[in-house]
């Protein structure tokens, strides 16, 4: 068959390429429910259509319900009950032989992080700013839980999470510690929902983003500052003072904040 070379038709033929492309990425199980899909600056370079074109087909699938797409966070994909069900999936070669290229000839613009390092995506997608709100937000309010439920055998092992984190001899094993005495904080409030919400911000800072701005932040000064508030909040919470406890969690992370980005 002749191929068609109107201009308005080959960028038809591209769209419905591109249609395809994204409908096969999303089937695909290294593109589960959540990964993100190219940007559509690569989207639109791969296919030779102009970045509305290329929106366009984009807007049609999340309209249909098959992608998410956020302003400044990108295109995902979306979970489904099962496998829409589209003509395009094994449709036949466009006109002329033109197949759509095989996903990995299409690739996000940034690289993903280290293997097996990474948080899950829906965790890679919030900035550091977004995560210290929620940090700021959530984690002082888990005080008073702590302080009416926790055990005293649980209240020790903060202690001793602390003094673990006195004497780390790096600052990666003080950074474990830190990360474990908040992830018990929140457990021992024994509010699983809490508890779940926190763990997912804490997994959002392994996140690439996350590893200039702990360079940064972490410094000997700084640690022998979060050091003292890591003990204040734990003596606070030993005593089973809700008040001071909380005042010492948000005081401690206001400092993390301001470490971190310099304000």
């Amino acid at each position: 068959m002749k191929q068609d070379t109107n201009p308005r038709a080959q960028a038809r033929a591209r769209s419905a390429q591109l249609r395809r492309l994204v409908l096969n990425l999303t089937r695909q199980s290294s593109f589960a429910a959540g990964a993100q899909l190219p940007t559509e600056r690569a989207l639109a370079a791969r296919f030779r259509l102009s970045r509305n074109t290329v929106r366009k087909v984009l807007k049609g699938l999340q309209d249909e319900g098959l992608i998410e797409r956020g302003v400044g966070r990108g295109t995902f994909a979306r979970p489904r009950a099962s496998e829409a069900a589209d003509g395009d999936a094994g449709a036949p070669p466009m006109a002329g032989g033109s197949e759509p290229a095989p996903p990995e000839s299409v690739v996000p613009d940034e690289p993903s992080g280290a293997e097996g390092g990474e948080p899950p995506l829906a965790e890679r997608r919030v900035n550091p700013e977004e995560v210290m709100e929620a940090r700021l937000l959530i984690e002082p309010m888990l005080a008073r839980l702590v302080v009416s439920r926790a055990s005293e055998e649980e209240l020790e092992e903060l202690e001793r999470l602390v003094a673990l984190g006195a004497s780390a001899a790096s600052m990666s094993e003080f950074e474990r510690w830190d990360n474990q005495l908040h992830a018990l904080i929140a457990r021992i409030s024994k509010n699983k929902y809490l508890a779940t919400i926190v763990e997912g911000i804490h997994n959002a800072r392994r996140a690439p983003g996350w590893a200039a701005l702990r360079r940064r932040g972490l410094t000997d000064e700084r640690r022998a500052l979060y050091q003292a508030d890591h003990e204040r909040i734990v003596a606070a919470l030993r005593q089973r003072d809700g008040e001071a406890a909380q005042a010492a969690i948000l005081a401690h992370l206001q400092n993390v904040r301001r470490n971190l980005f310099l304000i």
